[in-house]
């Protein structure tokens, strides 16, 4: 693409340098990284599109967001530092944090995508996040990627722990459930077994009438939040 194209498309490299505060030595590094499929399906000479790119953009922001939490919290346990990632590294934080730079308003999309919304699509914005993450490791390497994530990741742990979020799956689901549905998910309790001093529970969670997931556990919170924990995951919040 040259540069004149990208000029048509919302941006300038200074403009997309200035928002991500980093300089490219290689600027097909960005274009690729900014350009969504719908549009290279219609460029006559198959533009790459950033889908590669995203592909290695969200295993540096793991590995990113797993070594600073792995270095802050040295207390937390396994499991408490997979429920911080997979709370990090999901879409709706990621296109909160490309919002944050209005990234947006820099994507390169084909004309379709564009006029029914795309710029402000959670995958969208989530995906050209990681793929914009991509192409500065690509080209400067880790400490840059992790200069560039950090910049996001320092506050938003600070609320995720201040709001313990991370130990809460339920606090999620509800939060994932009111933006993308408007309503509050329904915990329903479908069995429970077991004498008085071994129960066992079993929980449904509807949202809107429609079961999304179910857990088990020794007691109804334990239930509930596994359940909320594998209702995140087929929604694909979480891994």
């Amino acid at each position: 693409m040259s540069y004149k194209m990208i000029k048509k498309h919302f941006f300038s490299k200074n403009q997309i340098e200035k928002i991500v505060k980093y300089k490219f030595k290689k600027i097909s590094l960005l274009n690729e990284a900014l350009t969504h499929s719908s549009f290279s399906k219609t460029d006559k000479k198959e533009q790459k599109n950033n889908q590669r790119m995203e592909f290695l953009g969200d295993s540096v922001l793991e590995l990113i967001v797993n070594d600073y939490i792995y270095r802050k919290y040295p207390d937390f346990s396994e499991g408490e530092m997979t429920k911080i990632k997979s709370f990090i590294v999901s879409k709706p934080i990621l296109k909160k944090w490309a919002d944050e730079i209005d990234l947006g308003n820099y994507i390169i999309l084909g004309k379709g995508e564009d006029v029914t919304g795309g710029r402000k699509k959670s995958s969208i914005l989530a995906g050209c996040f990681e793929a914009l993450l991509g192409a500065i490791y690509l080209d400067g390497g880790y400490r840059s990627a992790r200069q560039y994530v950090l910049r996001f990741l320092i506050n938003e742990l600070s609320e995720v722990i201040k709001e313990d979020f991370v130990k809460n799956y339920k606090s999620l689901l509800q939060e994932i459930a009111q933006k993308k549905y408007k309503c509050l998910p329904d915990y329903e309790l479908i069995k429970e077994n077991g004498p008085d001093h071994k129960k066992y529970f079993s929980v449904h969670v509807k949202i809107k009438e429609k079961v999304y997931g179910s857990g088990f556990g020794d007691n109804k919170k334990e239930a509930e939040q596994n359940a909320a924990q594998d209702t995140l995951k087929k929604l694909n919040i979480i891994e």
